[in-house]
């Protein structure tokens, strides 16, 4: 009888598992009786992993390491959890103040680069989970904010041409062109921004946007494609 069988018998409460359930619901029911010091030990234990262990983990291990891969990177770095996936040998410098989320990815030289930078500016955030492609150039302005999960492409990716897909042949430099992100921009939650476009300051892509074209400063965008919603004031809501 395959182990499958037993469970199904089991769930009808028959065969040889036919008091399984009542043993594991008493299970789930068991507590250990902890002295409340010993309790209170443990939650402080907990506390030092989660929030002073970390700390050791950046200035120690991540913070150098990050250093090291990057070209230049300015004072009070903000690494809030493991340094990014980087991909390529391309040129890396982050401004004062950059906050990194967790779980970025950044391709910074394909195969075809030729001298491929990322440049973050001064008090720029780059949220959880972010995706950044650099053939040429990206390059994110003074106190932008990227929101989680957004992706940034100055290339294709892949060739267009289906031929050329076929036969595996990668992206030639000639098909990238350069992302710049101006300062005080804030791009929301799941945007894509494709090659050659630029975003002027202190616009908004809205949650969502696959930005294809330009963008000016001070404007709205939204949508797939990303089109202007409005122009943004001192007194702009939501």
């Amino acid at each position: 009888m395959s182990w499958d069988s037993l469970l199904d018998r089991a769930r009808r409460g028959e065969g040889p598992l036919k008091h399984a359930r009542t043993w594991w619901r008493g299970a789930l029911r068991f507590h250990l009786p902890l002295p409340r010091f010993v309790a209170g030990f443990l939650y402080a234990e907990r506390g030092f992993r989660h929030r002073v262990f970390p700390l050791f983990l950046k200035a120690l291990y991540r913070e150098p390491l990050m250093r090291y891969r990057c070209h230049k990177v300015g004072d009070r770095l903000n690494l809030e959890g493991e340094i990014p996936l980087i991909i390529g040998g391309g040129l890396i410098e982050l401004g004062h103040d950059v906050v990194i989320g967790r779980r970025n990815t950044w391709v910074v030289g394909l195969k075809e680069s030729t001298g491929a930078e990322l440049i973050v500016g001064d008090g720029a955030a780059i949220n959880y989970a972010i995706t950044i492609s650099v053939m040429k150039s990206v390059r994110i302005g003074r106190g932008t904010l990227l929101a989680s999960h957004v992706q940034i492409y100055d290339n294709p990716s892949h060739p267009l041409d289906p031929e050329r897909r076929r036969r595996g042949e990668g992206v030639r430099l000639e098909e990238a062109h350069p992302v710049v992100i101006g300062d005080n921009v804030w791009v929301a939650t799941g945007a894509l921004i494709l090659a050659g476009v630029e975003i002027g300051d202190n616009s908004v892509v809205a949650a969502g946007s696959v930005v294809t074209k330009s963008v000016p400063a001070n404007t709205l965008v939204a949508g797939s494609p990303a089109r202007v919603v409005r122009t943004l004031g001192p007194d702009a809501t939501p």
